[in-house]
């Protein structure tokens, strides 16, 4: 396989729309009928010969270069996979990647700790390349601030139905990438199986398949906040004015969560319950954190939206009344506090 490296591949696809290099991995290697992790070998996403893991840190550190070389794009289509794009727009993955920074620490508003997709999207739409091998896993998906699909006014699913333990899927791009015989759009979870563990067969449920459970739709607030959220990662606003929205929504939603249940009549009546599990799930251990995006997308929906709302209808000193109105006490000491000094500190 060495001499082949460097080299263009015989076939190609063009990436779709808001793809992700998982997801372009996953259909590029489903048309060449090669496991994902050996036409990552071929393309220089991994250096390792040996290697039989993909991360998610490839969203951020692929050599394009080399990427578009092997796979007839071009540079700015293979930078378009990933998320490098964002790093002035988006704070989380500029502390990653920015050199003035020696030390980067774990930042859980970076990734969601599950995948998140929406089932229409994966199953295409309706054109042959399409059919053959799906529509795209978004980019967007990996980041907490994704929580509905706009384009099918749905929220978005998180993992499989078929429930799998967590194990390692925060850090992994592609589970199970030496398994060629899925599809783009089946679940690549190691299956329950009694007496097998992580190599075991992959689940395989097809993820575009799921039908509708009967599960609430996302308000016209929810749909128009996650659209301010998406337009905010593009060139609508300055880079600067996006990096200082994301920064104050972070804050903001320390603030709701800190507040709980004061901050409830805030949130949309059909996602309060599911914020105030998000909620009590952060309260649980000795010391709260209350800087934690929910992983449930109809949590995420309620908290967002109602941040995003703050934002745009209330002052900073309006958050601060509200903050000590739910937790009594030295303004100093209150949760939100060192969240927003530490975001400050991205942002200037």
């Amino acid at each position: 396989m060495a001499e082949l490296l460097g080299r263009s591949l015989a076939r190609s696809l063009d990436p779709l729309a808001g793809e992700s290099i998982g997801g372009y991995l996953l259909r590029l290697a489903h048309r060449l009928r090669l496991s994902p992790i050996r036409l990552a070998r071929l393309t220089g996403c991994t250096k390792q010969p040996s290697s039989t893991q993909l991360g998610r840190r490839l969203l951020l550190e692929l050599d394009t270069r080399a990427f578009a070389r092997a796979t007839r794009l071009s540079e700015e289509e293979a930078a378009a996979l990933t998320l490098l794009s964002w790093a002035d727009r988006y704070p989380p993955i500029w502390r990653l990647t920015s050199s003035t920074i020696v030390r980067p620490t774990r930042d859980d508003w970076l990734f969601n700790k599950a995948p998140r997709y929406c089932p229409r999207c994966l199953a295409g739409d309706g054109t042959a390349i399409q059919q053959q091998h799906g529509g795209p896993w978004k980019k967007a998906w990996h980041l907490p601030v994704a929580f509905i699909c706009p384009a099918h006014r749905m929220f978005l699913q998180s993992d499989c139905p078929q429930g799998h333990p967590s194990g390692r899927v925060a850090t992994v791009l592609i589970s199970q990438p030496a398994d060629t015989t899925l599809h783009p759009a089946q679940c690549r979870h190691p299956a329950q199986r009694e007496g097998q563990g992580r190599t075991g067969p992959s689940c395989g449920t097809r993820l575009d398949h799921l039908e509708n459970t009967g599960s609430p739709c996302p308000s016209e607030g929810m749909l128009g906040a996650q659209q301010r959220l998406l337009d905010l990662l593009e060139h609508d606003e300055s880079a600067e004015d996006a990096a200082s929205f994301f920064t104050d929504l972070r804050v903001v939603a320390a603030v709701l969560c800190a507040s709980w249940p004061f901050s409830r009549e805030l949130i949309e009546p059909e996602s309060q319950d599911a914020v105030g599990r998000h909620v009590q799930a952060l309260g649980a251990g000795a010391r709260p954190i209350h800087d934690s995006p929910p992983q449930d997308s109809t949590a995420a929906a309620g908290l967002l939206t109602a941040a995003v709302r703050l934002l745009d209808e209330s002052d900073r000193r309006e958050l601060v009344v509200h903050a000590r109105a739910g937790r009594p006490g030295s303004a100093s000491r209150a949760p939100w506090v060192p969240v927003f000094e530490r975001n400050e500190r991205v942002i200037h």
